[in-house]
């Protein structure tokens, strides 16, 4: 009788089974190749914005420079940032930029102060708790928007020759983007809003020390960045361009006080402001009288605007109702409401 052949041992390849972890393992090595070409053609491409910008008389330094943030962002890290640009100065604190490899294009940068800008006469210092930009360009049309968050800034300006100019807030928040219907004019949109800001100079013009909410949207005409000279040689330059300031809202409110405003400001020969507004406003009689120093005049034109004291205190729970005031013009340093030219008020030039 036959005997059964014995059955052989089968061994099986495992080829298929670590297939999967060396796979993984050569993504990973080529991941990382990847990352630090990446990483060296930022460098390059650092260095050579810095030269461009350099060619075009603005000088950056970025001090103790590191590049970091494997394996899926690009951290760009500057214990110190200057600027500089002919006789305008600008500093910052450690400046960190980050952008995800996969997008590269939007950046996030989160600075930290002080900040201190000056051409040598003018001189604005600001502070801050933290500071937030996002930065979204396109390969062809450069900067698409440019959005910055701010919580408690602080800032003061001195050398204009009026005395120091000093106000803080809560937050800030500011959006820039070029306006894509008038590229001809270089105009740009500006939204801007701080919540609970302190403004000495607005407090005494006003009155009462209640913070102030601002909320402003804006487009600024002719504005095509530095050209290299001090704060007031920029502003002429813009003034001979024909700039000028659209305001499409403007509002304040301060304790029972609130004001909206629209029209169009620019700067006349003189460099004073000038441009029209229309207005709406309440309980601005404590601004009617200090325009007017407590005269007679200011008092009617306060009644007859509705602000007067009387409708301030018919109703001392209730915040009264915003009245739309005659359009407001600025000609010649002078104030026109209406037919009545607003005494006691001289517009100096600012320059």
């Amino acid at each position: 009788m036959d005997q059964a052949a014995p059955v052989g041992h089968v061994r099986r390849s495992r080829f298929w089974l670590y297939t999967p972890f060396v796979l993984l393992l050569l993504l990973a090595i080529a991941w990382s190749i990847a990352w630090f070409v990446i990483r060296n053609r930022t460098a390059e491409a650092l260095d050579g914005w810095i030269a461009a910008e350099a060619r075009g008389g603005r000088q950056w330094t970025c001090g103790d420079r590191t590049i970091a943030g494997y394996p899926f962002r690009i951290e760009i890290v500057c214990n110190s940032l200057d600027l500089k640009r002919g006789a305008i100065t600008a500093s910052f604190g450690r400046t960190e930029a980050v952008a995800q490899v996969y997008q590269p294009r939007r950046i996030i940068t989160e600075v930290a102060g002080p900040l201190r800008v000056s051409d040598g006469r003018v001189t604005v210092d600001g502070s801050w708790d933290l500071l937030q930009a996002s930065i979204n360009a396109s390969p062809t049309g450069g900067l698409q928007r440019l959005s910055l968050a701010a919580n408690g800034p602080k800032v003061s300006i001195t050398g204009l020759g009026t005395g120091e100019i000093a106000g803080s807030g809560k937050h800030l928040e500011l959006h820039v983007r070029p306006n894509p219907s008038r590229t001809a004019e270089q105009a740009r949109d500006v939204a801007a809003s701080v919540t609970e800001a302190r403004i000495p100079i607005l407090d005494a013009l006003i009155g009462g020390a209640e913070p102030t909410n601002l909320n402003a949207d804006i487009t600024v005409t002719q504005a095509d960045g530095f050209k290299g000279g001090t704060i007031v040689e920029e502003l002429e330059l813009w003034r001979n361009a024909g700039g000028k300031i659209d305001i499409l809202m403007l509002a304040a409110d301060k304790g029972p006080r609130r004001i909206e405003t629209k029209g169009e400001l620019r700067l006349d020969e003189q460099h004073r402001p000038a441009g029209q507004l229309t207005l709406s406003a309440a309980g601005l009689d404590g601004l009617l009288g200090n325009l007017t120093g407590g005269r007679v005049g200011g008092n009617l034109l306060g009644m007859l605007l509705g602000q007067g004291p009387r409708s301030a205190q018919s109703q001392p729970n209730a915040k009264p109702q915003l009245a739309t005031l005659p359009p407001l013009r600025l000609e010649n340093g002078l104030l026109a409401m209406g037919p009545f030219v607003i005494p006691n008020v001289r517009l100096q030039p600012l320059y």
